[in-house]
């Protein structure tokens, strides 16, 4: 029994690592070091290394990558990069969705804005205004809604100031708006006659310069089929620029989804929403990236809303025309067209056409670049340093990488017809693009009021002297869209801003026109961006001229 009990001992002094009996010492573990974990690389939504102000990089030089195209005159959004130019099959398709995007089709109306969609997109960049009230607005629209955003019962959701007798003799007032003029359901006129008026604002920066913005009041007279319904709103949109459009379309969604900081947790005052909206075609819910709000997903989707509501022309993706459900003459008119599809005014194969055209358009090349020497211009790169630390970036978001571009949904272009499972577009896909945009809502501030006045500002109630007069302060237009509010706008893309008076000297800046210079346009900035505008204000004159002519070079 001794002799067992000596054994367990043993066993548990062995066991235990302790000298039993002779001593005390106790065996002294040595701590683990763990080698030093490397601290993650910080990365930007697109998984790239952020940008900053003080350095410049040379890729920023090709705006839209592969698509970038180096013409710096009236053609500057007009353009093909050269990887269509290279493709015999591509360049066809694009020469013949450009004749198309400039071509008056057979059936347009019966009401309209325009019947082409370069008079609209003017040399494939932004509209004008009229050169004053007694002349029309030719690329300019108004939306509409009540206080909900639903359309209005009797104009529906767009205004369309001409019908189609306008654009078939010659004669554009032979189509216009009269009082009452399509009521009785026996003739059909254009739907109302909007216009613009303006007044100056004054004000002053820190430094003492002055500065003069234009602050729009907007009427209209001449509603032919009656009044509108009660807390009508009204949102004036100038046609904005084309090119661009599928580098923008091809950037993956959660990359724009990084951005969303809605309850501002970086504390920078902006707080960019995602615009989700139904896709039509899926019937998914997906992610709104073009119009001012932000209301369409797709290219497609963007340019058939375009063929329907400014030009009076059903496609497969839209196939009623634009006539509300109490507007007889409109319907008497419609019925009596001749389709050039067997359903539809255009083809689907038209359709991929123009589709193929907007998506490809090329982007212009920064100015401001030696590339030889690899230097930018020095106004440029502190105009860029100052730009970043006004933090315009909160919404100008300078840099993206796009994904793979899916092929139209509409099928595979060939020569004589469409054929299934359209090919990914690779001069879209795999991208490092610049256009400085979030694509994301903005709250931008501001508020409207919309009275009945005569044309000598009394109030009246009803009658053909009594117009719809909407003043606005600020960018707000209280129009709701989709998921946008009535102060909310999509952040524009910056791309080509420079070149845009250069393309065509009559076009101004906003989604209104009102701007005249894009010093006015940053001028005029609210709401989250209050911040970035006084940054922009409290600079010193050079500094301002410096910011500006950064932007001038995107």
């Amino acid at each position: 029994m001794k002799f067992l009990l000596n054994i367990i001992l043993v066993g548990f002094c062995l066991g235990n690592l302790i000298a039993c009996g002779g001593g005390s010492t106790t065996k002294i573990v040595e701590p683990v070091i763990k080698p030093p974990v490397p601290p993650q690389p910080v990365v930007d939504h697109s998984g790239l290394t952020p940008l900053t102000g003080d350095t410049i990089l040379p890729e920023e030089y090709l705006t839209g990558g592969a698509a970038t195209v180096f013409v710096d005159n009236k053609d500057a959004f007009g353009s093909r990069p050269r990887m269509i130019t290279d493709n015999f099959k591509h360049d066809g398709f694009f020469t013949a969705g450009d004749h198309l995007f400039r071509t008056k089709h057979t059936d347009i109306g019966p009401l309209l804005n325009n019947p082409v969609c370069q008079n609209c997109h003017i040399s494939d960049g932004r509209g004008q205004l009229p050169i004053s009230p007694e002349h029309p607005m030719l690329s300019m629209l108004f939306k509409l809604g009540d206080e909900t955003g639903a359309a209005d019962p009797i104009y529906g959701n767009q205004l369309q100031p001409f019908a189609v007798q306008s654009f078939d003799g010659g004669d554009i007032s032979a189509g216009l708006a009269v009082y009452d003029g399509s009521i009785n359901g026996d003739e059909l006129v254009g739907e109302a006659y909007p216009y613009v008026e303006y007044k100056t604002i004054t004000g002053e920066y820190p430094d003492g310069n002055s500065f003069e913005l234009r602050a729009p009041i907007y009427k209209i007279r001449d509603l032919s089929f009656g009044p509108f319904t009660e807390q009508i709103r009204f949102s004036p949109r100038l046609a904005p620029g084309v090119y661009g459009a599928g580098l923008l379309g091809a950037i993956p969604i959660k990359n724009l989804l990084a951005l969303v900081d809605e309850n501002d947790a970086d504390g920078d005052g902006v707080s960019g929403r995602a615009s989700m909206v139904t896709d039509v075609i899926s019937g998914e819910t997906v992610l709104g990236r073009f119009a001012y709000k932000a209301q369409n997903p797709t290219v497609l989707q963007q340019i058939s809303a375009a063929y329907q509501g400014d030009m009076g022309i059903t496609t497969s993706v839209f196939t009623a025309e634009p006539c509300e459900k109490n507007q007889e003459s409109c319907h008497f008119v419609a019925e009596r067209e001749i389709k050039t599809d067997a359903s539809t005014d255009v083809s689907d194969k038209e359709l991929a056409l123009v589709e193929f055209y907007s998506r490809v358009l090329g982007v212009p090349a920064r100015r401001g670049y030696d590339a030889t020497n690899n230097v930018w211009h020095e106004d440029i790169s502190k105009g860029r340093e100052l730009f970043f630390a006004a933090n315009c970036i909160g919404c100008h978001t300078p840099r993206h990488i796009t994904g793979e571009a899916a092929g139209s949904v509409l099928g595979e272009l060939t020569l004589l017809s469409l054929e299934p499972n359209a090919q990914p577009i690779e001069l879209l896909s795999n991208q490092e693009i610049f256009p400085y945009t979030d694509l994301l809502l903005h709250d931008m501030g501001g508020s409207c009021s919309i009275t009945r006045e005569t044309a000598d500002e009394q109030l009246c109630s009803d009658g053909a002297e009594c117009l719809y007069v909407q003043r606005c302060q600020g960018l707000a237009d209280d129009l709701i869209q989709g998921d946008a509010s009535g102060t909310e706008w999509k952040t524009p893309a910056l791309w080509g801003i420079g070149l845009v008076q250069t393309v065509n000297p009559n076009s101004t800046f906003l989604h209104d026109g009102r701007a005249r210079t894009i010093e006015e346009a940053v001028l005029w900035h609210e709401g989250e961006a209050l911040t970035s505008k006084n940054n922009f204000m409290k600079l010193s004159e050079s500094e301002r001229l410096q910011l500006l002519a950064f932007v001038e070079s995107l």
